[in-house]
């Protein structure tokens, strides 16, 4: 019980974090408002409309009422992100205060008449400034918690490669990864999602770990996802968060439903003449400190029987898999993990400049290639310029310019 409701401990400690944070910055940087009394009422208000929230959310989230998860999830995320917004703004905000401020100890000194009212605009437009600043930054906020609400992407992602056979030409294969479902997402988007797949007739579904956080709906999200029934089959691997809600319950439902589960294994399939292998990797586990040898172990392990010539296809939940996947002939990577950092621009990663990590998007390395899922869904419903994903990547020839 503990365990499930962790997201929403978390959320109430985090609430309250943001709050002693916000009630700091307005006591210190911006004593003018932090005076204001009804300001004072807000920053005290806001936290206690999340409690109430994360109660919603946790009481949803323990009789399976998606209707109450998502009043309850959004109410806390919504307070969440003002408090954050409210601390990113402040700063600013208790800078451009500070010039008024001492801009007005001098319009006190001067006597030049002309002089007064150049400070007086000046001072209007530092006010006025400074009042922008958080307005600005709640508003963003508010569209990046609208965003990670919006309709999962469902497009056609060509992807070519110089040595795929004839018979592979125009493939397609249905990338879902990060689903999360049961805190933000639920059976009915699941639904929804392969749905709208169904219609570009995907060759092969493909779910690339962190399916379900409620365990007792992942038996019904397995039996959805093979509802497509696809001509080569639906196959799973695991990600971190399958052995974070219970490994051993999550392997129950995979032995008992009707995905195959590929962990530390692969599979031949025959396509129209061609072969097409399959491999799934294991997942570490850890959140910091990955250990990389673990993928490349895991992946050998999944590749041995593995046809000469076959091209392969690996599933790998941690897109640090591509790294060992460059040393061993993998042509095509499916990962997920990241969530794309849940904030982009310009179909990439938004962290992308601040670290060489992988984030979002297709990736190459030697002779292998990778696209890296945003994913469905979040624990975190933020997102900015990042949207929800369920890519069909269709294999086709390198054409050389």
């Amino acid at each position: 019980m503990i365990h499930n409701l962790g997201p929403f401990i978390f959320g109430i400690l985090i609430l309250l974090i943001l709050t002693i944070v916000n009630i700091l910055m307005l006591k210190y940087l911006n004593k003018a408002w932090w005076q204001k009394k009804f300001i004072r009422i807000t920053v005290v208000l806001l936290p206690v409309i999340g409690l109430i929230g994360s109660i919603v959310w946790g009481m949803g989230y323990q009789a399976k009422s998606i209707w109450m998860s998502k009043i309850g999830s959004i109410l806390v995320i919504l307070i969440a992100i003002s408090l954050l917004a409210l601390i990113m703004a402040l700063p600013f905000s208790g800078l451009l205060n500070l010039i008024s401020a001492r801009m007005e100890k001098r319009k006190q000194r001067s006597a030049a008449e002309k002089s007064d009212e150049i400070s007086l605009q000046r001072r209007s437009f530092l006010k006025g400034a400074a009042a922008a600043i958080p307005l600005i930054s709640l508003s963003t906020g508010g569209g990046g918690i609208a965003s990670s609400f919006q309709k999962t992407n469902i497009y056609t992602l060509p992807m070519s490669f110089e040595n795929l056979p004839p018979q592979l030409e125009g493939f397609r294969i249905l990338h879902v990864s990060d689903s999360h479902l049961g805190i933000y997402k639920f059976l009915s988007d699941y639904e929804e999602i392969f749905e709208e797949a169904a219609e570009y007739k995907p060759d092969l579904v493909l779910l690339t770990g962190d399916i379900s956080d409620n365990l007792t709906i992942l038996p019904d999200a397995l039996k959805i996802a093979d509802g497509l029934k696809p001509r080569f089959g639906s196959y799973a691997s695991l990600g971190n968060h399958e052995y974070y809600r219970g490994i051993s319950q999550v392997l129950n439902s995979f032995e008992s439903g009707p995905i195959e589960l590929l962990r530390s294994s692969g599979k031949t399939i025959d396509i129209n003449g061609a072969t097409l292998y399959l491999a799934g990797c294991d997942d570490p586990v850890k959140i910091h400190g990955l250990n990389h040898d673990f993928l490349g172990d895991s992946m050998e392990k999944g590749l041995v029987g593995r046809p000469s010539g076959a091209f392969t296809v690996l599933m790998s939940h941690r897109p640090e898999g591509l790294d060992p996947a460059a040393e061993k002939d993998i042509d095509l990577v499916l990962s997920g993990h990241t969530h794309g950092g849940q904030a982009g621009i310009n179909g990439h990663s938004l962290w992308s400049a601040f670290t060489d990590r992988y984030l979002w998007g297709q990736y190459r390395k030697n002779n292998s290639q990778m696209y890296l899922s945003s994913g469905i869904g979040h624990w975190f419903p933020f997102r900015l310029g990042c949207p929800p994903e369920a890519p069909i990547i269709e294999l086709t020839t390198k054409i050389d310019s």
